[in-house]
Parts: structure tokens; C-alpha cells; sequence
């Protein structure tokens, strides 16, 4: 696992080295990526929104991106498995492939921008991520005063960019600081989509399923951020090789979910209603209380040394 005092060493590394700025809008099913001109001034100022961002990482308490963990306030994820770098590796291209990315000047921004990235170091690049489009603050033609001392009339559009990273990614981690927003990206351009019949056959792969049933959860996952991490997760544990229909039966009435309802003539039956019991079930997340006999979720919110 990586330590939170590597993460910070190696941003300490590459802040004070190049700055460079990407935008990126969807253009049909792809992530279109252009590289913004500044003046030396305004790198100057993304190194200073670098550093913020670097402070808040080294202020809060780092803990895993398990499937059910939610991101509490003070806290943050660290990722450095291969299979979720694997995932996001869309973002990495953003630092590596500086050089090859066409350059655009301010001016031709407009509000379909669905990101922006900065990446800071000469070869090796750490990459601060941000979902919230550069704003448009005002109208064109518009009476403005932004710091100075008279009132002027601005004809461009101005746009305005946050200190306010949503997640960071390094050589061989990852940094997220806005669960949310990290998760909409995620789906906004096009890797959950990509990446869902993947994560669905660490279900058929093993166990089969009826195809409507396999229509919907594609469907639920595609807008339900939940959905698609417990599938992902089943995936990655790869631990419904060796179960057979049976003991998901077995399990099903242990926990006091009805199995007739969750293995329909020998298949696994999906109800987007129930998705979340579904997905527990299979994930075991599901447990009874030995002196209760209460059904609970397992929580598998751990912290990092």
C-alpha cells in the first residue's frame, strides 16, 4: 500500500517542474482532449493550486476504496491497485501524452468542457483532476470588475478554474478527494460503459443468468455509481469461480432473502427493485446477527497504515 509520505514526495518533486493544461469535452463516445496556451504567470498560479491541494492531501486521513466505503469529510481515498489504475488509465494518458495533444487557445472554450487537468513535472508527471467545467462567469458585452479600479465592459467569455482538485494520479497511485465527482467523471466519459460486460462476467462467467436480467443490471449499473462498484468488486475478488447455484440458494435463506425469487429455474434472477440485496448476496456482504438474528451489511471501510 502506498504510504500518504510517498504520495506527498513525489508532488513536492514535480510541482516546482513544467505546468501544463488540459481541457477535455465528449465528443460522440470519446473523451476529446485539447492542451490550453497561459503565460508564464498563470502556470505559476496552477502551481500554487497544486500545492493547496497537496497541503489538504497531507491534512486528512487516508483510508481504501473499498466497495462500500463513502468518503467522510477529513478523509481521503488512496488507490493503487492495478486493476482500478488499469481503469482510469484514460487520466493517466493526459499526463503522458503532452506532447501529442493539439493545443487550443482560451478563447475557444465553450460550457461542453466536461474537465480539466493539470500536470506538473518534465517526464514523469503527477495529473491534479477537476470535473467542474471552467465556468462561465458572465456574458460577453457584460459590465464587469474583477480587482481593479474601474468598472469595464468585457466582450469575452471569462472563465474561472478552482484549487478545488477533485482527484490526483500519480505514477502508481491515486489520490481522490471528491468521491462524487470522481465517480460521475468516471461515467460521464465513457469508462463505466467500457468497462461494464467486464465487470458483469465476474457473475456469468460463473453462475448463469437470465439475458433480461443481465440487460438490466447493465442498465442500473451504467447510471448507478453503487451498482457498478459492487460489480467491479465481485469481478476483482473473482470468488464466485468455485459456487454453484445451490449454496447462493443456501446463503440467500440464511441471510432471509426468499431464494425462489433469486434462482428462477436454474438461473440467477436480477430485479432492479432489490439490486442492492442482489449484489450483497454475491459479494457475501450479507450476515446474520448471532444473538439477534438480525440481517446486516458488512462494512469494508478500513484504513491505510
Amino acid at each position: 500500500m502506498v504510504a500518504v509520505d510517498a504520495i506527498l514526495r513525489e508532488i513536492d518533486q514535480r510541482v516546482p517542474q513544467a505546468v501544463s493544461l488540459t481541457v477535455g469535452r465528449m465528443l460522440e463516445d470519446r473523451l476529446d482532449v485539447r492542451r490550453l496556451l497561459m503565460e508564464a504567470a498563470a502556470a505559476e498560479a496552477f502551481r500554487e493550486q497544486c500545492r493547496l491541494t497537496r497541503d489538504r492531501i497531507a491534512s486528512r486521513t487516508p483510508t481504501s476504496y473499498a466497495t462500500n466505503a463513502e468518503l467522510d469529510e477529513g478523509e481521503i481515498f488512496v488507490i493503487d491497485d492495478n486493476d482500478t489504475l488499469g481503469e482510469i488509465a484514460a487520466f493517466r494518458q493526459l499526463a503522458e501524452n503532452l506532447g501529442n495533444i493539439p493545443t487550443t487557445a482560451p478563447a475557444e472554450l465553450d460550457t461542453t468542457v466536461k474537465l480539466y487537468a493539470v500536470a506538473v513535472g518534465d517526464d514523469e508527471r503527477v495529473l491534479f483532476v477537476r470535473k467542474t467545467d471552467p465556468r462561465l462567469s458572465h456574458k460577453a458585452g457584460r459590465f464587469l470588475a474583477i480587482g481593479a479600479e474601474r468598472l469595464s465592459r468585457v466582450e469575452e467569455p471569462a472563465f474561472t478554474f478552482s484549487s478545488d482538485f477533485d482527484f490526483v494520479l500519480g505514477s502508481s497511485w491515486a489520490v481522490v478527494l471528491n468521491q462524487k465527482s470522481f465517480e460521475m467523471l468516471f461515467r460521464d466519459i465513457g469508462l463505466v460503459q467500457k468497462h461494464i460486460d467486464t465487470w458483469i462476467s465476474g457473475i456469468t462467467d460463473h453462475l448463469p443468468m437470465r439475458a433480461t436480467s443481465i440487460a438490466q443490471l447493465r442498465e442500473v449499473a451504467q447510471r448507478d455509481s453503487r451498482t457498478w462498484r459492487k460489480l467491479r468488486d465481485i469481478k476483482q475478488r473473482g470468488h464466485l469461480a468455485g459456487v454453484q447455484l445451490g449454496e447462493v440458494r443456501r446463503y440467500a435463506k440464511v441471510v432471509g432473502l426468499d431464494p425462489d425469487k433469486v434462482v428462477v429455474n436454474d438461473e440467477l434472477v436480477f430485479d432492479p427493485a432489490e439490486r442492492f440485496s442482489f449484489l450483497h448476496l454475491l459479494n457475501e456482504d450479507l450476515y446474520k446477527g448471532p444473538l439477534t438474528e438480525e440481517v446486516f451489511e458488512a462494512q469494508r471501510k478500513a484504513s491505510i497504515d
